[in-house]
Order: structure tokens, then C-alpha cells, then sequence
């Protein structure tokens, strides 16, 4: 981690940022991007899996814009202190990093794998005055009843929307929770929340406006430059704007003066412990597996946003489905259960029907 912070700031080369468990790719990627002409970027891949390889091209110049914009916008000075416990190949645990080289602080970081107690007594012992967490992280904080350390004056809370009732829970325990909303495509935030009872403000150097179904588009410099993206074994560029600057997110929001509030997607992307996961590439290889009598779908978890199941058409049975389903898959796309109806709806195209496949679900029995 230590190296890839320092050469995102020595070096003008093309730096890779991936989960350890794409770690084969990497060495490919570095060489797509020469042969694209891409070198000297920063390469992310965006969180979870879309069933196809995709990866986010962004400049350092947009990482380090994002990072002063959310200085600005949070007031962050030399005297703050990160406490870093996200990962340095995701968009929150390096913006912090390059938040805290653009405005002098410091930065503390997490030791040992995740547990609420240790993360509490570690954020205490370090003094740490701003952290950024996931509302899974939240969540078990709250459950095991962690009083917040006293220097805390901001704990950033993103990678999926933050439940209500979790939010003033955590408020309750000292926790000075702030949602934010962002994604690795904007470097970061688009917007934050600045107060206990206020809505989240948008950044200063984003432009927003809703397209059709209140879908959010964004504009600004520090937007990412585009996707390295796989077909068939093959790697190119796609540009991901429109000819104005415009990324299209994909998220259905209410836009408010200077604010905005997450209402839904409108695909079949959602989060997962803070990682993305695309049902319908979940479902191409479900049907790769076991053909179009078997689907795969989320339902809500309190902790982990979602949770996969399967469903099995026709009595099928499932165990040697699921077996073989959630061993060709990352832990977060793995289902932990399933569920049965008569048989799996489809439009008159073949074309999973995801609609009526929930109105189903709701009477059945999940195993």
C-alpha cells in the first residue's frame, strides 16, 4: 500500500490500483494502456464486477482536483488527522491519502482485518479527527455499541446509501456521521453531507443535472477520462461521456437547489458490502451454468445492503447449481441462499423478467 501511494506521487507512470484477487491482470492492463496510448494515468477498477472487465481511467490531476474540492468542502486543514480504513485500490482509501498530501495532514491507517473493537481502539489511539467508512462498517459498529472516540469531528460514510435508522443509531453512540455520495468515475464526491440534519451538498466543481427518469449526469475536471474495457480477449477505450462532457451515473436522484438525494438505480447494479455488483452479468453466468431455469437475484440485508440468492424454476434442484455457481464467483457475488417458483418469467425475447420474478419471490420460502 505504503508503495503505491509514494509512486502515485513520484513517478508519471501508469499506476494500477487492483483488488489482490485480480492481481494476474494487472501486468496486462499496464500494457493495454501503452498500446492505447493511456500510460501515466491511474487505473481503477470500478468496485465488484459488471461480468465483464471494465476499469476506470482517471489523471492524477483529477485525483489530486477531487481531493482539494473535498478539502475545500469539508474544511480540512494541517491539523486533521485520517484515520484510513478502506483499501488503497478502491477510490476511498486512496482519495484519502492524496486528501491528506494536498492539505498537509496526516494520515493513520487500520492494522489487522476488520473488527469493530480493534477499529475503535486504534481510530482513539491515533487522534484521529476525520475517517471515511462504508455503512457496513457502520453497521457493526453500532451492533457491537462503539462509543466514538472524542477527536472524531467527521466520519465520511459512502460506497452505498446510508440507512436512516443506521445513520441515527450511529449519531446516538458519538459517531458524527456524514453521507456522502461519489463513485470512482468523479475520483470521489460529487456530494456531502456538512450537518447532522442536512441534505448533501454538491461540490463546487461539479456541474449536475437529471436526464430522463431523473437520472443525475455530471460534468467537471476531475471526471475520469474514459474505460479500459475487455471483449473478447481484447482490451480498447470507451469513452463514457458524451460529446459535452457528461457522464451519465445511472442513479435516480432528487436535485434540491445545492443538494441531492439518492433515490434508486435504474439497472440492475447495486452494493453489496460497498462493492458493485451487475445482476445481469451474475445472471449471464448463471445461464452459462445451468440454463434459463435458474436466475439469480438480491435480496435486502440489513448489513451487507443485499445478499445473492438463487432461484430454481420447474423443482429443479439447486445444491449442485449453487456448488458450481459460487465457485466461479467473487465472495460478494456467491449466494448464501435460494428460493423456488414454478418457472422463471421471461419476456416473449427469452429475457429474464425481473419484475415479475420479485412479485413471485415475495410468497416463496427461501431455503
Amino acid at each position: 500500500m505504503d508503495t503505491c501511494i509514494e509512486n502515485f506521487w513520484t513517478t508519471c507512470e501508469t499506476l494500477v490500483l487492483g483488488n489482490p484477487a485480480t492481481k494476474f491482470e494487472l501486468g496486462r492492463i499496464s500494457n493495454a494502456c501503452e498500446q492505447l496510448d493511456v500510460s501515466g494515468n491511474v487505473i481503477l477498477q470500478t468496485s465488484g464486477t459488471t461480468g465483464k472487465s471494465r476499469w476506470v481511467i482517471l489523471s492524477r490531476d483529477a485525483i489530486r482536483g477531487s481531493a482539494r474540492a473535498v478539502n475545500c468542502h469539508l474544511g480540512i486543514t494541517r491539523d486533521d488527522i485520517w484515520f484510513c480504513a478502506l483499501p488503497v485500490f478502491h477510490t476511498g482509501g486512496l482519495a484519502v491519502h492524496v486528501r491528506a498530501r494536498e492539505s498537509g495532514s496526516s494520515v493513520a491507517s487500520y492494522a489487522g482485518h476488520w473488527h469493530p473493537r480493534l477499529f475503535t481502539e486504534q481510530c482513539n489511539t491515533s487522534g484521529a479527527t476525520i475517517c471515511s467508512l462504508v455503512p457496513t462498517q457502520v453497521y457493526d459498529l453500532v451492533s457491537s455499541s462503539q462509543a466514538a472516540p472524542e477527536t472524531l469531528r467527521i466520519v465520511l460514510v459512502g460506497g452505498a446509501p446510508l440507512d436512516c435508522k443506521l445513520r441515527d443509531k450511529a449519531c446516538a453512540l458519538g459517531w458524527p456521521v456524514r453521507e456522502t455520495y461519489g463513485m470512482t468515475e468523479s475520483a470521489s464526491q460529487v456530494a456531502t453531507q456538512l450537518s447532522d440534519d442536512g441534505g448533501m451538498e454538491i461540490l463546487e466543481c461539479w456541474d449536475v443535472r437529471l436526464g430522463n427518469d431523473s437520472q443525475l449526469e455530471i460534468r467537471g475536471q476531475n471526471l475520469f477520462s474514459g474505460y479500459l474495457h475487455e471483449e473478447s480477449g481484447s482490451w480498447g477505450l470507451l469513452r463514457g461521456k458524451d460529446e459535452d462532457g457528461w457522464f451519465l451515473t445511472g442513479d435516480s436522484m432528487l436535485h434540491n437547489g445545492n443538494t441531492l438525494q439518492f433515490r434508486g438505480r435504474n439497472d440492475t447494479m447495486l452494493k453489496i458490502l460497498g462493492e458493485r455488483v451487475e445482476l445481469d452479468g451474475l445472471q449471464a453466468r448463471i445461464e452459462s451454468i445451468a440454463g434459463e431455469s435458474f436466475a439469480v437475484t438480491a435480496i435486502a440485508d440489513e448489513r451487507c445492503g443485499w445478499r445473492i440468492i438463487l432461484v430454481a424454476g420447474n423443482g429443479l434442484p439447486v445444491d449442485d447449481v449453487m456448488r458450481l455457481y459460487n465457485n466461479s464467483s467473487l465472495s460478494i457475488e456467491r449466494a448464501s441462499g435460494s428460493a423456488r417458483v414454478d418457472n422463471i418469467p421471461r419476456t416473449a425475447l427469452g429475457k429474464l423478467c425481473r419484475a415479475k420474478l420479485d412479485l413471485l419471490l415475495r410468497d416463496a420460502e427461501h431455503e
